[in-house]
């Protein structure tokens, strides 16, 4: 098993559901981050638009998805194409799920998820 932790702007959170449903990979969970990369935020107005702030940290949402391993390249490929060419960019981490547990069935590895 795989764990997919993918940071995308916010707009594209129904593009990553709509991959995600249509590979049949099960659950996922999502919640707003904070971050800094190499896309350099914009200046904002501030003060009834007198002045302009640059905020440090760019607003996201991470979305967490556990999956068999035969599912990862698949999915990776599909995201890949999606967002590339997309100036606000994103990030997919993929690391290994080593245990699995359904804490009401008592399903363990890939029949947890």
């Amino acid at each position: 098993m795989k764990k997919l932790e993918i940071i995308i702007p916010h707009r594209r959170l129904d593009d990553v559901g709509e991959i995600l449903k249509s590979t049949n990979t099960g659950g996922m969970s999502h919640y707003s981050v904070e971050g800094r990369g190499k896309v350099k935020a914009e200046a904002v107005s501030v003060g009834r638009g007198t002045m302009k702030y640059t905020p440090e940290y760019r607003p996201r949402t991470k979305v967490e998805v556990i999956v068999k391993d035969d599912q990862v390249e698949s999915l990776i490929n599909k995201l890949v194409g999606r967002f590339s060419g997309d100036a606000l960019g994103g990030k997919l981490f993929v690391t290994d799920v080593p245990v699995a547990v359904d804490l009401s069935t008592n399903k363990r590895g890939e029949s947890a998820i």
